[in-house]
């Protein structure tokens, strides 16, 4: 954690999609950040991995039954002080998109 916090645009939008779900009390995976903000994998795991590095998130794998050929999930958790951060954060770095940075659900879908 010595190093700087940068702060970006995928950033902002993958903790409000983390708010969304959290106020919702659902867990989301990789893939369904990405389809709630539009970003691609590698840029929205990046920032996942950022988040998980800093204690703002826990991500916690899926248990698959021995039958299922499928690969496992990865679903996402805000820990208590990445909750006040995914609030406080875009609210003041985007104050004008009202209540998105609240935990409403994001413009075109999302949860």
């Amino acid at each position: 954690m010595g190093r700087s916090r940068r702060i970006t645009g995928p950033l902002l939008d993958v903790l409000e999609a983390l708010v969304a779900a959290f106020r919702q009390d659902e867990e989301p995976h990789g893939w369904t950040i990405m389809k709630a903000v539009g970003r691609s994998g590698p840029t929205v795991y990046g920032v996942l991995e950022r988040l998980e590095e800093w204690g703002w998130i826990t991500g916690t794998w899926e248990e698959l039954p021995a039958d299922e050929s499928r690969p496992r999930r990865r679903f996402y958790r805000l820990t208590p002080s990445g909750r006040v951060e995914a609030v406080a954060l875009p609210a003041e770095r985007r104050p004008t998109r009202g209540g998105t940075a609240l935990g409403e659900p994001l413009p075109g879908g999302g949860w």
